[in-house]
């Protein structure tokens, strides 16, 4: 056997090593959900739709957090850890919106995650504004009005999975206006005209930069996009149910770590 002829079997040898054998699609649907049997919404952690800011720890290379790529005003996912350009932006669909007061503490001082109350709870009559801003309880504690918008995030494919966009201070105004562009919707169905329900269309939210006299920071800006396909729509009515019935778990402490503050949103941090 000549030298060329090893090197032909040699290169055929780690060619052969390296293919792996396509696996059937067909099987693969046969087998869906196996392994997951006792896996609900109550134990998976629903992941954060976040801007990145200056300030987080993702765009920090000295953090144990740090994210390759990772650059404010890019749009982060809390679980997943991908990252999204926010001039592109990503395509939501909205499923449940819920206004929510948050109650926190400052960092290192207390729990990490906030209590929950309803958004009208009276404990608001108790508060003052301290200097930053915040209505803060007798007790040291703060509460924040949030709006937490749960929605199927979609890629090229049309595939959906489930994220929370959570949005206070400026953000509510942004929120507002996405509620707004939901509310509007129309939709004819012969002579008849439907407002339908959140889910129907998508929206395209890309971030911008924006300032004031303390400094900059970027936002949301939201468009409304195109209706959604009927797989998708069935995915949203589902996720909408599951939300209204307190199947979903919500984990604030994903928020609270990811903006490397004791502020867990970064729509505007001044």
């Amino acid at each position: 056997m000549n030298e060329q002829t090893k090197k032909q079997e040699v290169a055929t040898k780690k060619a052969s090593a390296v293919a792996a054998p396509t696996i059937d699609l067909g099987m693969v649907a046969q087998d869906q959900g196996l392994g997951l049997a006792v896996v609900d919404m109550n134990t998976t952690a629903i992941p954060f739709l976040k801007i990145l800011s200056s300030m987080s720890p993702q765009t920090k290379k000295q953090k144990s957090e740090y994210v390759d790529g990772a650059e404010e005003g890019m749009v982060f996912n809390t679980v997943t850890e991908e990252l999204y350009d926010g001039t592109e932006g990503v395509t939501v669909i909205p499923c449940h919106f819920e206004p929510v007061a948050l109650e926190w503490s400052d960092r290192g001082t207390g729990s990490s995650a906030p209590i929950v109350h309803p958004v009208d709870t009276p404990l608001w009559d108790k508060t003052k504004k301290d200097a930053e801003g915040k209505s803060r309880l007798p007790e040291g504690t703060y509460l924040e009005r949030t709006h937490n918008h749960y929605c199927l995030l979609t890629n090229s494919e049309g595939l959906t999975s489930q994220v929370l966009l959570s949005m206070k201070v400026s953000g509510l105004s942004k929120s507002r206006k996405w509620n707004s562009l939901v509310m509007s919707a129309k939709v004819k169905n012969g002579d008849q005209i439907i407002n339908p329900p959140s889910w129907y269309y998508s929206y395209v939210l890309t971030t911008k930069p924006q300032s004031n006299d303390k400094g900059d920071w970027y936002s949301w800006d939201i468009r409304r996009g195109e209706v959604v396909s009927a797989s998708q729509y069935e995915e949203g009515k589902r996720f909408h149910n599951a939300v209204k019935k307190g199947s979903v778990e919500v984990n604030y402490e994903q928020a609270s770590e990811s903006s490397g503050s004791d502020k867990p949103d970064t729509d505007n941090p001044f």
